[in-house]
């Protein structure tokens, strides 16, 4: 009897990725989407740039979501709404967020893979990634987080952290366990 060999990370990255692509028209805009267009908007106006069709469909993606997402998976939901866009556009657009505070980048060093998620109307809130798989879930209203900021100087003011948490997810688990019988 041959055994099923795990399964790959991009393997499981892709079917994730086709599951948020199906579900993203179901998903309800944040109501948080409206500032940060503004927001968008007027810095660009500001270094008399294009708020382009493109750029405000990556932002209204991205505040559709309600979880972390990759590059990729973003970028093949603009792609099947809004015909071709370039990848590089996608990159651009991400970095201009990330730069404005609309959008968090999450690095995740041990899978080599980028996330990106919203950040107004975000509680702060901490990941659990599985190793094997790559699945990510989001912590919400975490006690931590509150103990943290009391330790922090005084008068310092906290903009951004991120709590990462690293393991293995049940399903893996068990098939690790099912592996070494």
């Amino acid at each position: 009897m041959r055994r099923k060999q795990p399964e790959r990370v991009s393997e499981a990255v892709n079917r994730k990725r086709d599951q948020i692509t199906k579900n993203l028209h179901t998903d309800a805009l944040a109501p948080e989407y409206d500032e940060a267009l503004r927001i968008m908007e007027d810095y660009l106006r500001s270094q008399k740039k294009r708020c382009t069709v493109e750029r405000r469909f990556i932002l209204q993606a991205l505040y559709q979501l309600n979880s972390p997402v990759d590059i990729y998976t973003l970028h093949k939901i603009v792609c099947d709404d809004e015909g071709s866009v370039a990848l590089t556009t996608v990159y651009n657009t991400l970095d201009l967020l990330v730069q404005l505070k609309l959008a968090n980048r999450l690095e995740l060093v041990s899978r080599g893979m980028t996330f990106f998620e919203r950040t107004l109307g975000q509680e702060p809130h901490g990941f659990v990634i599985c190793e094997h798989c790559g699945t990510i879930k989001v912590l919400r209203k975490l006690q931590v987080l509150q103990n943290f900021e009391s330790q922090l100087p005084k008068g310092f003011v906290p903009e951004a952290y991120t709590l990462q948490i690293h393991g293995l997810c049940a399903k893996c688990q068990r098939a690790n366990a099912k592996k070494k019988k």
